[in-house]
C-alpha cells in the first residue's frame, strides 16, 4: 500500500510527539489517547519504527562519514606515495602515519590472523601497500623481509 506525501508527514508528525511525550514520561495508553492511535500497542509499534529509523539513519551518517574520512586519507597517500616509495624520508614518516590512522579507521589494527601476539603487522601492511599500489597505479616496490638481524662485525669479535 503506497502512502502519500501529506500522509507521511501527518504520520512522522504523530511518531514525532509520541516520541517526545514517551521520553515525558507519558504511559502508552495516554499518549494513544491525545495521539489518536488505536491502542498502547499501536503507541508501542510506532515507536519501535521511530528508533529503528533513527539507527538506520545513525548507522549510514557513520558510514559515510567513515568513507569521507578513508578518502581523505588515500588522497594525502597519493600526494606522498611516489616521494616515499623514492626514499624520501619525511614522506615515509607521514605515509607510515596515514597507514597506521587508516587501520585504526577500518578496524585493520584488531585482526590477528596468524595468532601471534603483534606478529600480523607485516601482512597488514603488506596488503594495505598492495591496495595503494593499485589504486595508485605505482610501480612495484620490492622489498626483502628481515625476520633478525645479524649481529654487526664488531659484536662478533667480542
Amino acid at each position: 500500500m503506497t502512502v502519500g506525501k501529506a500522509r507521511q508527514i501527518e504520520i512522522a508528525e504523530r511518531r514525532q510527539k509520541a516520541t517526545q511525550m514517551r521520553l515525558a514520561g507519558m504511559s502508552m495508553q495516554m499518549i494513544a489517547d491525545q495521539l489518536g492511535y488505536a491502542g498502547p500497542g499501536a503507541v508501542s509499534k510506532d515507536l519501535t519504527r521511530a528508533m529503528r529509523a533513527a539507527a538506520k539513519a545513525q548507522q549510514l551518517n557513520s558510514e559515510e562519514l567513515l568513507q569521507i574520512e578513508v578518502d581523505r586519507l588515500d588522497r594525502m597517500m597519493a600526494g606522498l606515495w611516489s616521494k616515499a616509495i623514492t626514499g624520501d624520508t619525511k614522506a615515509v614518516e607521514v605515509v607510515e602515519k596515514i597507514i597506521y590512522r587508516r587501520c585504526q579507521l577500518l578496524g585493520l589494527d584488531l585482526i590477528n590472523r596468524n595468532g601471534v601476539q603483534d606478529g600480523d603487522v607485516v601482512s597488514l601492511l603488506g596488503a594495505l601497500f598492495q591496495q595503494i599500489q593499485t589504486r595508485n597505479q605505482q610501480i612495484t616496490v620490492e622489498a626483502d623481509v628481515v625476520y633478525e638481524l645479524e649481529p654487526a662485525e664488531d659484536e662478533e669479535a667480542a
